[in-house]
């Protein structure tokens, strides 16, 4: 930046004629250059996760002077109210709760919850309240249970549409901060140079227009100068009157990828698809060009799914610390259990497995039953919000591996659909429905040469199906399957870091990332909390130490060990 603007000095230098009203439009335009040049790397400091990170440090604002207090101050308009939020955030972790009384209180909060009767009110207060949790939650910072107590109390209060709606809000507003000016322009002194220097622009415009000797240069310098001024003069009145707008541009994406649709591209390519070919990259076009989306209302939907869930949870499942940290392990198995099909023999042996391949596995097994021929057309209303779901956690692991959980694997997604060839050999399918079919007949069928080298994934996938499919009643098969997919989608959520949902939201915010915010909202156990308040459940033998019976006396010795010498 200092070399451009020296070089910028250089030539305007060299090149002034010393006339008054053009040397006071040269040093605005020049002002305006410099301002917007340090603009941006303030905006990348402020979106940087380690600058945020400095900004919650308890030794950084001990550390600050008169003249840091002082210019943060200018650098944010709420400086004083966020100082505030800091120190009451410091003093709840220096008196924080165990996780055993944390349970306690969220457990009656949720028995004895009842809704807001002014629904706005509520919903106004809990967005303000949350605001500084869900910056903390981005960079991975731990919230004291006190203040989680709180945030759950909010929330509880708040019907499907309004906690949906502030979900939504905390999403755009970490979309904001991070990838529009939203965060600079809400400063004291970014609102003032915000709204200054289109009119500077203006005003060099007119100190040009008014200039005596401008007919001195060459007229077509002259003419570019004025569309120059022209095109820049409309931008920035623009900015100025949709810069707040564009922070609230986070909508939530629910994208959709299928394997078997993969699979069928590749069968019957497109047009697209055979020019791909020609320069060698098929596979990434596929992968990348046929990503779909949900629904428009798909994302509260699943929001209502998530809230639901975590609501039964509370009420029949959690009752002290050991049982909260086994619900937030669950990806299935509560599912299976209220059904009794928990049993390894029916389909609990489809979740004891890597996670990746259990979702792989779901995915292909879903589709395998929608399209299933006794799959009747109400089978397959049932089945919407299931297959959306199912479809997004299958783009999850094809395109943002590193979301759906650490260490996913994002070739088994082009073996199956490999394996998904070998199984087929010769025979082709018109459309998906039809390869569905052909998949379940195959694996009924007698083992052909190419078995041996076809994985266990797909015929897994069959078993996984046919186990499904000899449910009786569809409501409750496409009733275990939603079920399942919604334990998934929540143990992914609450597994990936805060920074990944930062780095991923460059497009526009991932599904994924507003039911990580939902999860921590209703007290669920996120990814710093995992790691930063590990709470073992005490063993009997500390509980008895705990009680008085310090260095083990009065207690008998069961187990003595002789040392020889």
């Amino acid at each position: 930046m200092v070399s451009q603007v020296t070089v910028a000095l250089y030539v305007f230098r060299r090149s002034w004629s010393g006339e008054k009203r053009l040397l006071q439009t040269a040093i605005l335009l020049f002002v305006i250059g410099i301002v917007r040049s340090v603009q941006k790397p303030w905006r990348l400091k402020n979106a940087s996760i380690s600058g945020m990170v400095a900004s919650c440090s308890p030794s950084t604002r001990r550390e600050q002077g008169s003249f840091a207090s002082f210019w943060e101050c200018c650098t944010f308009i709420v400086g004083t109210e966020l100082s505030d939020s800091r120190r009451q955030e410091e003093a709840a972790e220096e008196k924080d709760i165990p996780l055993e009384k944390f349970v306690r209180v969220p457990l009656r909060c949720v028995l004895q919850a009842k809704l807001a009767s002014d629904e706005k009110k509520a919903e106004k207060l809990a967005s303000s309240s949350m605001e500084m949790y869900a910056y903390r939650l981005l960079v991975d910072i731990s919230t004291p249970y006190s203040s989680r107590i709180k945030i759950l109390q909010l929330f509880m209060a708040l019907d499907c549409q309004h906690a949906h709606f502030v979900s939504e809000f905390s999403i755009s507003l970490l979309f904001g901060e991070l990838y529009t000016k939203i965060k600079m322009i809400i400063s004291g002194l970014g609102l003032c140079l915000h709204l200054l220097l289109p009119f500077l622009t203006l005003a060099s415009i007119i100190l040009f227009s008014t200039s005596h000797k401008y007919h001195d240069y060459n007229a077509t310098d002259v003419k570019l100068t004025y569309i120059l001024f022209c095109c820049t003069l409309p931008l920035d009145f623009l900015l100025l009157l949709l810069g707040p707008a564009i922070a609230g541009f986070g909508f939530v994406k629910v994208s959709q990828y299928s394997l078997l649709s993969f699979h069928a591209r590749k069968k019957r390519p497109t047009t697209l698809m055979k020019l791909a070919t020609v320069v060698c990259c098929k596979d990434h076009v596929n992968m990348h060009c046929y990503i779909k989306h949900g629904p428009s209302d798909s994302s509260s939907t699943i929001a209502e799914l998530v809230l639901g869930y975590v609501n039964d949870g509370w009420k029949g499942y959690i009752h002290d610390a050991a049982s909260y940290k086994i619900f937030n392990n669950h990806r299935g198995e509560w599912t299976l259990k209220k059904h009794r099909l928990g049993h390894a023999k029916r389909l609990g042996w489809s979740l004891k497995m890597a996670f990746d391949r259990s979702v792989l596995l779901w995915h292909i097994a879903t589709d395998l039953c929608f399209h299933h021929q006794s799959t009747t057309p109400r089978g397959q209303e049932c089945a919407v919000q299931s297959r959306v779901i199912s479809n997004y956690m299958a783009y999850l692991l094809s395109v943002r591996p590193e979301m759906l959980m650490l260490g996913t694997r994002k070739g088994i997604f082009m073996v199956a659909c490999d394996d998904v060839e070998l199984m087929l050999g010769s025979e082709l399918a018109t459309d998906v429905r039809g390869l569905a079919q052909v998949i379940l007949l195959k694996a009924q069928q007698l083992p052909s040469s190419h078995a041996s080298n076809i994985g266990a994934l797909v015929p897994n996938a069959c078993r996984l199906a046919k186990a499904l499919m000899d449910l009786q009643d569809e409501h409750v098969r496409w009733e275990v399957i939603q079920g399942v997919w919604v334990e998934m989608l929540c143990y992914s959520a609450s597994r990936c870091r805060g920074y990944l949902h930062a780095k991923n939201m460059n497009e526009g915010p991932e599904l994924l990332s507003q039911v990580w915010i939902l999860l921590s909202f209703m007290g669920m156990e996120t990814s710093a909390d995992r790691y930063q308040k590990s709470e073992p459940p005490e063993t009997k033998e500390e509980e008895e130490v705990e009680a008085g019976d310090v260095g083990g006396e009065g207690r008998p010795i069961q187990h003595e060990i002789t040392i020889r010498v």
